[in-house]
């Protein structure tokens, strides 16, 4: 028969030793789940929330054609929408370019999501049909009441050096903003975002 005076100190020293080491295992598990994006720790996003949202009707857009962009149908889908004025220069320019890779790296889940340029100006330039057409032939070209987009709350000015994410709905959800337009930070920008759509395209 065991002696439980012997049997305590045991069960001590057992308790000692295996708490902390359950404790790292149980926490190694959240960490690998989470950055597998396998478990949500609340609500944590890369880019910034508009609240509250926006509905992206509001700017009535409308089609080259002058037909209205449609939202919240069977097939609408997220978007990557970029602002900018009837020739997107530079800093516009860059975040077609930005939002162009950040979608073809989604990989499988990149049908689930289109772009979209909003123009604030009356028409496009030449330079600019060019470079749609030549580099963004995926790309939704529509334009937006100038006078409505700058009145409303959305965060970014024309041609600034950020993007919005509108849900199928035609919600204008969030937007990102870069500091600058180094490689290095449109890089990580568009890790960044991949992280966010990929959560929400779940």
């Amino acid at each position: 028969m065991s002696n439980p005076d012997n049997s305590s100190p045991k069960l001590v020293f057992s308790l000692i030793i295996g708490i902390p080491l359950l404790v790292i295992a149980l926490s190694t598990l959240v960490y690998q789940m989470a950055n597998r994006d396998m478990l949500a720790l609340g609500t944590v996003n890369n880019g910034t929330l508009i609240q509250p949202p926006l509905a992206i009707s509001e700017l009535q857009p409308v089609h080259r054609n002058g037909e209205a962009v449609q939202f919240n149908q069977m097939d609408s889908q997220w978007q990557f929408v970029v602002v900018g004025d009837g020739y997107c220069e530079s800093t516009c320019e860059a975040m077609l370019y930005l939002t162009r890779q950040t979608h073809t790296a989604l990989g499988k889940k990149m049908g689930r999501v289109s772009r979209m340029y909003l123009n604030t100006s009356t028409e496009f330039s030449a330079g600019l049909d060019k470079l749609l057409i030549d580099e963004h032939e995926k790309l939704t070209s529509a334009f937006i009441d100038g006078d409505a987009y700058r009145n409303s709350k959305l965060p970014l000015a024309d041609e600034a050096p950020g993007f919005y994410v509108v849900d199928p709905k035609g919600w204008v959800m969030m937007f990102y903003q870069l500091p600058d337009l180094e490689q290095d930070t449109l890089t990580s920008t568009g890790k960044l975002v991949i992280k966010d759509m990929k959560r929400l395209l779940r």
